[in-house]
């Protein structure tokens, strides 16, 4: 099961608890109000009365789901006022995960829309009902980020107050069509339809669009008003070499077959379906583990993956160290051969940490008859060049198509305008540098959302208090398809 999935499954189990106080504490007061109207001779209103306990059913378990435990996993802190970056960081990605965040924040206030107006009628008013679904959405971001119970998210409000004003349009036309009022069912229909047309229209543009998406392409600017820019490497005016390349991404399928003919290979257990192994799928990746012969973690797109061998010990682990042993480049690729690994030539040997045991072979963007061999494959080796761990990241895809790439000039200006990988701008404006030094510029690829490997050009920065701070620069891309 996914993950994702099953933190939602969790946070719903765990809200069954608060919704039936609810429920509970709606029929404690429904019961002498009932009692009375009874003793007046007035009829009692059964449909208002199940409106209002599901409505308050519903707001403890809104309670539970928004300030539930996330079992320990990372919670964003803080506040964040872009509006539409949760959907901007969905299209990038284009995951399951990705879009479930703000699609569920919209259907997680539906019932507010629907139950409220049936419950108190005043609420039937378009603007009571924008105002209560706003109202209750900021209060929740205001506790959470109070409590420290999450971020404080301007898209969680937008999100929330469609959501509630999408639920109160259903029960209106529901309610319109009731009463036979074909005109203004009409036109409480208009923005459910709208709100479907345009999800409908992202994902058809998604569909037919020639590659996909950069999951940290830029999506808004940095602010670099004030910054001095310094090159210190050459750049040109002429466009890079055109191309985007491809590798047959894994399937679900293909993927378990892969991991079953590589775990044959330790000699393991590859049963699937056995209790024994455990198996899980998520967005982009499929792991694998006995828990106590491996760990394997294969990623669709790019087929990488990394695997560790639980059958050595830890302490074994350390006596590479200790004895100061060095394993020839010869020797790896012998041992990653028997793994079926095999370490093309194009592939640089270099030792990362000998004392650690740790090495590696690095392809940079090496092109060899329409294949491009890139990235790179770590292991970590122990007594008599055991493999315990291997990171095998070396992708090789070969030429889809002679796609524009913009020259690395214009990638420059990009970079001085901000216009660089969205998850470097925070900490960017944060450090607010004045001076910026560019010292190096390469184009590498990186795997997009449908599996293509796309140009970018990577730069290597630094600013004028990096030196202060202990650290040696840092890192960023401006994606190198040309827009036009």
């Amino acid at each position: 099961m996914h993950d994702f999935i099953g933190l939602i499954f969790y946070v719903f189990r765990r809200a069954i608890p608060p919704a039936l106080i609810g429920l509970a504490a709606g029929a404690a007061l429904l019961v002498p109000l009932d009692r009375r109207r009874r003793r007046e001779g007035a009829r009692f209103p059964w449909g208002q009365a199940a409106a209002i306990l599901l409505l308050l059913c519903y707001l403890g378990g809104l309670a539970a789901v928004t300030f539930v435990d996330r079992m320990g996993g990372e919670t964003r802190m803080g506040v964040q006022l872009r509006p539409f970056l949760a959907f901007w960081e969905a299209w990038n990605a284009f995951a399951l995960q990705a879009w479930l965040n703000p699609l569920l924040n919209i259907a997680m206030f539906l019932p507010l829309g629907v139950l409220l107006p049936p419950a108190v009628k005043r609420f039937q008013r378009w603007y009571w009902m924008l105002a209560a679904g706003a109202g209750t959405s900021l209060l929740i971001e205001a506790l959470q980020h109070t409590l420290s119970r999450g971020q404080a998210d301007v898209d969680d409000l937008l999100c929330n107050t469609l959501g509630a004003m999408l639920g109160y349009c259903l029960i209106m036309v529901f309610l319109s069509l009731k009463g036979k009022r074909w005109k203004c069912a009409g036109a409480y229909a208009a923005l459910p339809v709208l709100s479907i047309a345009a999800l409908a229209v992202v994902f058809l543009a998604y569909h037919f669009q020639p590659y996909g998406n950069l999951a940290d392409a830029p999506i808004y600017a940095a602010n670099t008003k004030d910054v001095e820019w310094v090159r210190e490497c050459e750049l040109s005016d002429a466009p890079g070499p055109s191309g985007v390349y491809w590798a047959e991404p894994f399937t679900k399928e293909s993927c378990d077959a892969f991991a079953v003919e590589f775990i044959e290979r330790l000699g393991a257990e590859a049963d699937l379906g056995s209790p024994d192994v455990d198996v899980n799928y998520y967005d982009n990746i499929a792991a694998y583990s006995d828990h106590r012969t491996y760990s394997l973690g294969v990623r669709y797109k790019d087929r990488s993956y990394r695997y560790t061998d639980y059958r050595i010990d830890n302490d074994l682990r350390h006596i590479h160290i200790e004895k100061g042993e060095t394993s020839t480049e010869r020797e790896l690729r012998s041992a990653l051969e028997e793994l079926g690994i095999d370490v093309p030539g194009a592939a640089r040997f270099f030792v990362v940490n000998r004392e650690e045991g740790e090495y590696a072979f690095r392809a940079e963007c090496v092109v060899e008859d329409g294949v491009l061999t890139d990235g790179e494959l770590t292991c970590r080796v122990a007594e008599d060049g055991i493999l315990f761990e291997v990171d095998n990241a070396l992708s090789f895809s070969t030429l889809y198509g002679d796609a524009a790439v913009i020259s690395s000039q214009e990638a420059y200006d990009r970079l001085c305008a901000g216009r660089f990988s969205w998850r470097d701008v925070p900490m960017f404006d944060a450090l607010s540098p004045k001076r910026v030094w560019v010292l190096a510029c390469k184009l590498e690829y990186r795997t997009d959302s449908k599996g293509f490997r796309q140009p970018v050009y990577s730069f290597t920065l630094s600013d004028d208090r990096d030196a202060e701070r202990g650290g040696s620069g840092w890192s960023t891309f401006v994606p190198a398809l040309s827009e036009a």
